[in-house]
């Protein structure tokens, strides 16, 4: 008899990288007798300066427990000081931060170019800096006959790696790896002057790993069976997964590269999460209760391991993050918990879960470059990652203490994954982060945003780029002026203001103003006066008066917005604002919402009717599934267009179609 195997994973906003996994069965001797061990071999595999992979190496500290028959696996947690740390992020904190984050690196992946005088490196430095591709200019210019014929590339280094003497010598070799994925600079050695690019950092793996306690039966059966069992009893079973997203726009990107991870595992996808051996529900805990709807979804997954079969339960992303050791404590069921930044590390996890460890994995974690291909919801539209974390410290916000700080992916790696996009058929990509106009400020040398809109908008076969989400503390005229003067920039911007009341703005901890939040609008009213502008907005924040409260409906009926997110405050953990005493009453909050969300769909309306009778382009996603002789797509402004077509011939295509039908969030057309 085979008991059915499920691995649960509840998993938010991540990248994951390709891994190998393979397993072997020896006979083991140790504690009270010998047994059969199954061992799995689930490595990351990166690429290495020759060409090929080297395999991800994790540093584990042993300890024992309960005598001497448990072992206890320990990763060292030095950042966990700084990922825990409350209150304004100073500049002490980030300094900090920086140096627990260099004691974590293991090796960096760089190119370079090598010149005889330090005026040509800075001269290189600043094209390089300015957009010029790193690649051309070292196989052109560099000095360096090891590496010119391969654009500059040196591949995975690290300071003790002496047989790269001859290309970086090792004073190169330890400024290298001090930096950071992005980071172009300059540097010197015997060799001459060296102009080097970090494309990718690996950092050391930081977890808590530990025997589960073993429950048993009253027919003396174990309740918790470890995947290796079933492995070990049938070594050729195929395992499938589930995946179920909620939450943002980023969730959904991490969700796709979550099962790009598991495909490349061998595991295939159902529909059909209790037949399931992999079942991933993506979390997000921006809004209350989040805590015990992940409960809630994990009650009948327990159940099967509480009946005896091979179940790993894995509770990842954001409520991993937050409730940390606690929800082992809640659900002893749970197998994995792991925060966000982890997501990318998931194969390296897996090997004690697959096993039958407890595993907790929630420090600081940089994020390394995802060498996974995603399986995409869609094969017309794409996400893609261009900024991770957010160092703000609005006082409402979980963020900050779930996804980390700021981290800024190389503009390089980000082009190549779209050209691979455009390579396989995609039309639209969508650029994510949670502040994405501070994009390259955590770089050296800092970069912006603008400049990354300019390089990523020539790329052929892309014929829509979109961005999210903007912050009006940073949003510059230089972005609203890069999406005038590209076609291929969609005029649509989303720009949060959460609230219309100066007071009340200063208390979340903004940064901004409404006269300066107006004055972004008029610069896209000016340049662009039929963009569509969406924003967010949160009602009953602590100590909100009704009349802030009008201040906010003022706000929108001066802008009228095409969308506005509405949501009433709920207090989330470890923020600032749910500590105070001034909370308003869920009935005050209740009556706003209701309020804000008719003016907001009033004003949706009014903008949609914008179009009626015009004839405009749209880009066909799929069939409309609830008509489905009809196709959906969407208005470069993002307004939704259903009209009757053939799915399968218009797919993809950007298609002319006259509107003659407008509701608050949809439109209605017909072919031209």
């Amino acid at each position: 008899e085979t008991p059915c195997t499920a691995l649960i994973l509840f998993i938010s906003l991540c990248a994951l990288p390709v891994c190998s996994w393979g397993f072997s069965v020896g006979l083991v001797a140790g504690g009270r007798g010998a047994g059969l061990q199954v061992g799995s071999r689930l490595s990351s595999m990166r690429k290495a300066s020759a060409g090929g992979f080297i395999k991800t190496q994790c540093n584990i500290q042993k300890t024992t427990q309960r005598g001497g028959e448990d072992k206890v696996l320990r990763l060292d947690t030095k950042l966990s000081g700084a990922w825990a740390k409350e209150g304004a992020r100073s500049k002490e904190w980030f300094q900090e931060f920086e140096r627990e984050r260099q004691e974590k690196v293991e090796s960096v992946w760089v190119r370079h170019m090598l010149v005889g005088t330090e005026e040509m490196g800075k001269e290189l430095l600043q094209q390089a800096q300015q957009g010029a591709e790193f690649e051309d200019l070292a196989a052109q210019i560099s000095a360096c006959e090891i590496t010119r014929d391969k654009k500059g590339e040196v591949g995975w280094v690290s300071v003790n790696d002496e047989h790269l003497d001859e290309i970086l010598p090792r004073t190169v070799r330890e400024a290298v790896m001090l930096k950071k994925p992005g980071d172009i600079f300059l540097a010197s050695s015997p060799r001459g002057f060296h102009v080097v690019n970090v494309e990718d950092v690996m950092y050391d793996l930081r977890k808590m790993s530990m025997p589960r306690a073993q429950p048993y039966g009253r027919d003396g059966a174990a309740y918790f069976r470890p995947l290796k069992e079933l492995l070990n009893k049938q070594p050729d079973t195929q395992l499938t997964y589930s995946i179920e997203t909620m939450g943002c726009q980023m969730n959904s990107a991490d969700s796709e590269r979550i099962a790009g991870q598991l495909e490349g595992l061998g595991m295939k996808s159902t529909d059909v999460p209790m037949e399931a051996s992999v079942v991933v529900y993506n979390t997000c805990s921006i809004r209350d209760h989040a805590e015990q709807k992940v409960y809630s979804y994990i009650g009948k997954q327990a159940e099967r391991k509480r009946r005896g079969e091979s179940v790993a339960i894995v509770v990842a992303g954001c409520v991993a993050q937050q409730e940390g050791e606690k929800l082992l404590r809640r659900v002893p069921e749970i197998d994995l918990v792991m925060g966000p930044q982890y997501a990318n590390r998931i194969g390296d996890l897996l090997e004690d879960v697959i096993n039958g460890n407890q595993v907790v994995a929630t420090e600081a974690a940089p994020i390394t470059e995802d060498m996974t291909r995603p399986q995409r919801a869609s094969d017309v539209c794409a996400w893609v990652n261009i900024i991770y974390g957010c160092n703000e410290r609005c006082t409402y916000c979980v963020v900050p203490t779930t996804r980390g700080v700021e981290q800024s992916r190389p503009r390089a790696s980000i082009r190549k994954e779209m050209e691979e996009l455009a390579s396989f058929g995609y039309k639209e990509v969508t650029l994510l982060g949670q502040n994405i106009d501070a994009y390259g400020r955590d770089m050296e040398p800092k970069q912006r945003f603008s400049d990354l809109l300019e390089y990523l908008a020539d790329i052929d076969g892309i014929e829509r780029i979109r961005y999210v989400t903007s912050h009006p503390r940073y949003m510059s005229l230089s972005v609203v002026e890069a999406v005038a003067k590209h076609p291929k920039l969609c005029q649509m911007f989303h720009v949060p203001f959460q609230a219309g009341d100066d007071d009340v703005l200063k208390a979340m901890g903004r940064g901004h103003t409404v006269e300066q939040y107006l004055k972004i609008i008029e610069r896209i009213r000016t340049l662009l006066p039929d963009a569509a502008i969406t924003a967010d907005a949160i009602v009953g924040f602590p100590g909100e008066t009704e009349e802030q409260f009008q201040h906010t409906l003022d706000l929108m009926d001066t802008v009228r917005f095409d969308q506005v997110n509405t949501a009433a405050y709920s207090p989330r953990p470890n923020t600032p604002a749910a500590a105070w005493h001034n909370q308003l009453t869920e009935e005050v909050k209740a009556d706003r919402l209701q309020r804000i969300n008719r003016l907001a769909t009033q004003h949706a309306l009014e903008r949609s009717e914008r179009y009626l009778g015009r004839t405009l382009p749209v880009l066909v996603e799929g069939r409309n599934p609830k008509m489905t002789h009809q196709v959906k797509g969407r208005l470069e402004q993002g307004r939704p267009v259903l009209f009757a077509g053939d799915a399968n011939e218009l797919k993809g295509k950007i298609v002319d179609v006259k509107i003659i039908e407008a509701n608050a969030y949809f439109l209605v057309g017909e072919q031209a």
